[in-house]
């Protein structure tokens, strides 16, 4: 049984994975560039920890963070 979404041509498939991982390079530059910018105000004391804490929860990055913290029990 397959999915109604699944691509099977098999050459459809590879350029959307290619599309795919283009765009998961570009979005961890992009983290990493956020990640660096916030490190900083944070060391200098131009954002304190509950700012940074609500930005990561804003990008969804606080499970990257505090991963002992986002298991569910």
């Amino acid at each position: 049984m397959s999915h109604p979404l699944m691509v099977s041509d098999p050459n459809v498939r590879k350029q959307l994975q290619l599309a795919g991982l283009r765009f998961m390079c570009s979005r961890a530059r992009w983290l990493e560039s956020e990640a660096k910018i916030l490190g900083v105000n944070l060391k200098n004391g131009n954002l304190s920890s509950r700012e940074v804490d609500a930005r990561l929860e804003e990008m969804g990055a606080l499970e990257l963070v505090y991963p002992e913290l986002m298991r569910c029990e």
